[in-house]
């Protein structure tokens, strides 16, 4: 008897002490009123009028600080839309980060290949601004701030197969920080979208295979009638660098509200699922050490970028035969299988979208995704050959 009245003693102390200790993770986690306040600051100054003032920011930068790498929180909710926080750690330089993330002669898609279908700067002087960014990164003795419109369309999402295009503001911000320097990038998104598409995952996500159609609704069953939308979005990313360990502490806080008939359906987990995915993707480009030069990635693209549709379709048919013959074709409808198959979706494909799928597959090839047995490498060799020949 003596010995269950030990247990049970035991088994409360337990269950006290881990609750005390639950409650102090999240009293420890739970984000200030101050900073807040200072990400609804930063939602103001997507107006030119309105100057960046960095002391205003001080408790949001000591709160990314502070944060460790690998630190998931819920959000409150900002005009009805659910958000979430994340946190994760960049092995790179912030040179390094700049040179291709914010670099404008390298596609966006090519360092948010899970994210990003197609991105346009819709502010002719911003690529100009974006140069002499990288140019002061080093040691800024200053405030640089940048605003733009974009337009941009997005990968499938991974719930329901749906994919979006709008357009949004971004500010770039970039500010000496106590150890180096600290850049800041937000959106907002205050326009609804167009009607959400229906795409597909082809296989594992991080393959950043995807295949787009033009009509509306979503892939999860009975669901293919509805017209959904985003809404409207707000997010803040946060890069804060160390030089003397060459590493890049980076935060997003991102809240969205997206659904149909003008409901949200958006959950603060389906946000940070869709975080987490953008974080894997860039982390697997910036950190790998086989990632070509910036000047080559650059070359690259612009030789793609001057040859003919004719030419185009040619180098990209070998990629979608093994899409429609692969060991994944069945993670996607057969509708979408069978359109590649049949020829009709390499018809119905325009320069750029076949320009992002060879320019990835040569992205792919070299940062060791892929086996030298893949369509790119195909691709590479009898373009190069044909070039001599």
């Amino acid at each position: 008897m003596a010995v269950k009245w030990w247990v049970i003693v035991i088994t409360v102390l337990a269950l006290l002490k881990l609750s005390v200790l639950s409650s102090f993770s999240q009293e420890q986690q739970q984000i200030s009123d101050q900073v807040y306040q200072e990400l609804d600051y930063l939602s103001s100054l997507f107006d030119p009028e309105k100057e960046l003032d960095p002391t205003k920011l001080a408790a949001l930068i000591e709160f990314v600080e502070a944060t460790p790498a690998d630190t998931s929180l819920d959000l409150k909710k900002r005009n009805s839309m659910a958000g979430a926080f994340h946190s994760f750690q960049i092995d790179s330089s912030f040179d390094h980060l700049l040179g291709y993330v914010y670099n404008p002669d390298i596609p966006s898609y090519i360092t948010m290949p899970s994210s990003l279908q197609s991105h346009h700067s819709l502010t002719p002087e911003f690529a100009k601004e974006l140069r002499r960014l990288i140019d002061e990164a080093s040691s800024p003795h200053s405030t640089v701030v940048l605003r733009g419109e974009e337009n941009q369309t997005i990968t499938p999402d991974t719930n329901t197969g749906s994919y979006y295009s709008y357009s949004q503001g971004r500010l770039v911000a970039l500010l000496p920080g106590v150890s180096g320097p600290v850049l800041l990038s937000a959106t907002l998104q205050d326009q609804i979208s167009d009607v959400g598409r229906r795409g597909c995952i082809v296989g594992d996500d991080g393959n950043w295979d995807y295949l787009f159609s033009d009509k509306t609704g979503l892939n999860t069953m009975g669901l293919g009638w509805v017209h959904s939308y985003m809404y409207e979005a707000y997010s803040v990313m946060l890069y804060i660098a160390d030089p003397a360990t060459e590493t890049i502490k980076t935060a997003t806080f991102k809240w969205l509200n997206a659904g149909w008939q003008k409901l949200n359906m958006v959950k603060s987990h389906h946000i940070l699922g869709g975080i987490k995915r953008f974080a894997t993707g860039l982390k697997s480009v910036l950190e790998s050490p086989d990632l070509p030069e910036v000047t080559e990635i650059v070359d690259k693209y612009q030789e793609l970028r001057k040859k003919t549709e004719e030419e185009l379709r040619r180098l990209v048919t070998p990629y979608l035969e093994l899409i429609g013959n692969g060991k994944d074709a069945g993670s996607c409808p057969s509708s979408f299988i069978s359109s590649v198959a049949s020829g009709e979706y390499l018809q119905q494909m325009n320069s750029d979208e076949i320009i992002r799928i060879l320019l990835l597959e040569y992205i792919k090839t070299r940062i060791g995704d892929r086996t030298p047995e893949t369509a790119a490498a195909h691709l590479l060799a009898d373009d190069q050959s044909g070039q001599r020949s």
